[in-house]
């Protein structure tokens, strides 16, 4: 009589579930770092849960600066100026709107948000992946990686962030990537080589660069990281140069890079930083206001320690210092620290942009009464959620130098299982009022209030155009609603068509039937629409407090 074995499908759910939790605690073999690909699935998975909540509802669309990212990055392609690299324009940094393109080649997926979202599951994926690698590579146990992964994956305002085109969770999810690159580098048996360096750490940290200017700073950092860690392994110049270097140089040329386009583009190498609409323009005039944080350091930690504790969140911050406390008596591990100093360089950055006015933030912390780029904060994630994990690493440690290994487990499976509720009661505590609890989300209400009539106009203009070419300068906050429009970008003359736009703006009715227009001052198509002529050729076929779109008579 033979037997006959089960079928696969009956039990594999539950192999595979077993097999998938000893994976999480097997050792490290080379470059595999077991559970990975998993980790990055199920926190790309959460993400989408989160979208398919967030993206229906608007929430997604708030921030005018997020439908500029889509607009750039769908403008590539969809244009009516040329199309190509040269529609990046020079105001934000590139990679976002390349990484964002392939998503936007759906005109639903423009419209209705869907596409940076799905982006945006990818960068959460990616920066689990990475956070829960560089925790693996210092030596924390399955219980402390999962940990590390949940402080990233139960944040409410990073799983906001992950459903918008802000450029945040692409930063995050380059930083991520190198760092796990350089955790390699530090923990490896043998010295990678300068090619191993430049693939696995310098090319991620070159496309934090091309993403926002904190990237800048990780080069400079990473840099110093990989030049401190192979001189304490080799004591040999020549080598330690030539490792740096390895890091170096991919950011290095993304940065001439940049430089060249700006050149090439627009004819100053340097436009990204003194031109019209570049961030240091805009932080002029605000500097000049007095409404900053410039020269007052004060001032300056105040206001980015509350934009990282409403992002980032309290209870991960404290879970986050006992961590700090673990690493500094417990857990001596060589370049451990300098790695953690490493992971947290966009609090570095924003500390020093902050008190020489090169960045802003607006916040309680200095008594503003408008809430604005408090999202800066959600960076600091990254060393917070590499600390939560060394925390309960840390328990395990203690127990196990006076425990059995089956205590050992036991306690810090209590510790891990402890420190998941703390962080789940942490996230069901600001989804009980997200516009009060984390400014991130305050201001993407203020924006939806703020910007209601954009959204009534849009919709308006979305059901009734009928062709025939629609004139709006995309530039003034107000009219930044293109996708919501959620018609073809080659059927708008835009500010970024150039001459185009001048042309359109010159004469009017030679070129567009259709006109929007702003009551908002700065906006050049409403100083239009006062000249007699323009009355004579146009009348308003919908307006509001904020919004008035014209038609050409006759059409």
């Amino acid at each position: 009589m033979s037997i006959v074995a089960p079928p696969r499908h009956a039990i594999s759910w539950r192999e595979n579930l077993a097999e998938f939790w000893r994976d999480l605690d097997n050792p490290l073999v080379a470059r595999r770092v077991p559970g990975t690909v998993p980790i990055a699935l199920a926190a790309g998975m959460i993400a989408l849960i989160a979208a398919a909540v967030l993206v229906p509802s608007g929430w997604s669309l708030a921030y005018s600066d997020a439908q500029s990212h889509l607009t750039i990055a769908r403008r590539l392609f969809d244009n009516r100026s040329e199309l190509g690299l040269g529609q990046l324009g020079t105001v934000w940094l590139p990679v976002p709107h390349l990484l964002l393109a392939p998503f936007v080649l759906s005109l639903w997926a423009w419209h209705t948000g869907w596409g940076a979202a799905l982006l945006g599951a990818c960068c959460l994926g990616v920066t689990a992946a990475g956070l829960y690698r560089s925790a693996a590579r210092w030596g924390v146990g399955r219980a402390g990686r999962l940990v590390t992964v949940a402080a990233l994956a139960f944040n409410p305002t990073m799983l906001y962030l992950s459903s918008t085109a802000l450029t945040e969770p692409v930063l995050i999810a380059c930083m991520a990537a190198s760092l796990a690159g350089l955790a390699n580098i530090a923990t490896r048996p043998r010295l990678s080589s300068p090619g191993e360096i430049a693939i696995f750490a310098g090319l991620p940290a070159a496309l934090a660069v091309l993403s926002r200017y904190e990237g800048w700073a990780l080069a400079v950092t990473g840099t110093l990281f990989v030049a401190v860690v192979v001189w304490r392994r080799t004591r040999d110049l020549k080598k330690t140069a030539a490792s740096s270097a390895g890091f170096a140089l991919p950011p290095v040329f993304a940065m001439l890079w940049w430089v060249a386009f700006n050149w090439v583009v627009f004819h100053n190498p340097l436009e990204f930083l003194f031109g019209q609409f570049s961030a240091n323009a805009q932080q002029t005039d605000i500097v000049a206001s007095g409404a900053t944080t410039k020269g007052d350091i004060s001032a300056t930690l105040r206001t980015l320690n509350l934009a990282v504790g409403a992002s980032v969140g309290w209870v991960l911050l404290v879970i986050a210092a006992l961590g700090l406390i673990a690493v500094l008596t417990v857990l001596h591990r060589r370049n451990r620290l300098i790695f953690l100093v490493v992971s947290a360089t966009s609090y570095l950055f924003l500390v020093v942009a902050l008190v020489t006015g090169q960045a802003v933030i607006w916040n309680q912390a200095i008594g503003a009464s408008y809430i604005w780029n408090n999202r800066f904060g959600m960076a600091s994630i990254i060393p917070a959620a590499l600390l939560a994990g060394l925390a309960v690493e840390a328990v395990r440690v203690l127990t196990g130098t006076a425990a059995s290994r089956r205590t050992t487990r036991w306690v810090t499976g209590l510790a891990a299982t402890f420190t998941v509720l703390a962080l789940a009661g942490q996230a069901g505590w600001f989804l009980q009022a997200p516009a009060q609890r984390s400014l991130v989300v305050t201001e993407a209400a203020e924006s939806l209030t703020r910007g209601a009539d954009s959204r009534d106009a849009a919709l308006w203009l979305n059901a009734h155009y009928n062709g025939g070419g629609i004139l709006l300068d995309e530039t003034t906050w107000s009219n930044a609603v293109l996708p919501e429009i959620g018609i073809p970008l080659r059927e708008f003359y835009l500010r970024a068509n150039d001459q185009l736009f001048a042309d359109a703006v010159a004469a009017p009715a030679r070129h567009v039937r259709w006109v929007w227009t702003s009551r908002n001052a700065s906006d050049p198509v409403a100083a239009l629409t006062k000249t007699a002529g323009f009355r004579a050729a146009y009348h308003p076929a919908y307006q509001n407090s904020t919004i008035v779109i014209y038609v050409r008579n006759g059409d």
